[in-house]
């Protein structure tokens, strides 16, 4: 079974979206669980997070995991930053390009985001679950690199695996948060028979397009339906599990 997948339009920088397989975990966290939210052991995170970063040749000291929050909160990590603060810090977007530095996404139905500008040398890692995609992450990435200088429009852009509209039941409640920001937000949701469905991967996609950048590849894989290659938050509660592993989205320089 595959261990990773590989965006097209990032072919030229190191990175990859990783599924539940190929760790050392056991149990509900079996194998490639990398998340230290989860009741796994610490140390096994550390050694799954080490797999990660050696597949992609990256070092796995220097691949940095964010203290994730569904905030629309952006770090930008130069020379200057220091890398101890850079992991306490509360936020879901990741900024550098710094050589030999990299950025690891936990996900576990909400969406990984990877991107890069080859002419500049930056890498950017989001992560978007609803929240943080109605609350702006994606625009607020973008609007920090255009505030470094980079031509975003420039920027290749991935959107990892994660819950597909098919499996993504929502209430009408949710519905409305996103009507009242933007009445066309109404358009990512589809009613089926009584029930409604939330395409968070194409609400990710246009949040993009709005700002000018175009090269975006969507890796249509879905977290909930596949058990055997993804963990999943949602099939978790579902199947009343106690707990559940995340996966790694990694890109590196």
């Amino acid at each position: 079974m595959k261990k990773f997948f590989k965006a097209q339009n990032l072919r030229s920088v190191k990175h990859g979206f990783f599924g539940r397989v190929g760790g050392i975990s056991k149990g509900i966290y079996s194998s490639l669980n990398v998340s230290l939210n989860s009741a796994d052991s610490p140390l096994n995170i550390a050694e799954n997070r080490k797999i990660v970063s050696e597949t992609l040749g990256a070092e796995s000291e220097k691949v940095f995991f964010l203290n994730q929050k569904h905030t629309n909160k952006v770090v930008f990590f130069d020379k200057e930053t220091n890398a101890n603060d850079i992991i306490k810090l509360e936020a879901d977007a990741f900024i550098t390009n710094k050589k030999n530095t990299g950025v690891g996404i936990v996900t576990a139905d909400c969406a990984p985001i990877l991107a890069f500008e080859p002419e500049s040398g930056f890498i950017a890692g989001i992560h978007a679950g609803w929240k943080g995609a109605l609350a702006g992450i994606c625009e607020n990435t973008v609007l920090k690199l255009n505030e470094i200088g980079i031509d975003t429009k420039k920027l290749a852009v991935a959107i990892g695996p994660c819950i597909s509209k098919k499996s993504y039941e929502v209430k009408d409640d949710l519905v409305k948060r996103f009507v009242k920001q933007d009445s066309s937000f109404k358009n990512f949701f589809n009613r089926v028979d009584g029930r409604i469905f939330f395409d968070l991967a194409g609400f990710i996609k246009i949040r993009f397009e709005e700002m000018g950048i175009y090269n975006i590849e969507v890796i249509d894989m879905c977290t909930y339906a596949d058990e055997q290659m993804f963990f999943s938050n949602r099939r978790t509660h579902k199947m009343l599990e106690k707990d559940f592993g995340r996966m790694a989205s990694v890109i590196s320089l």
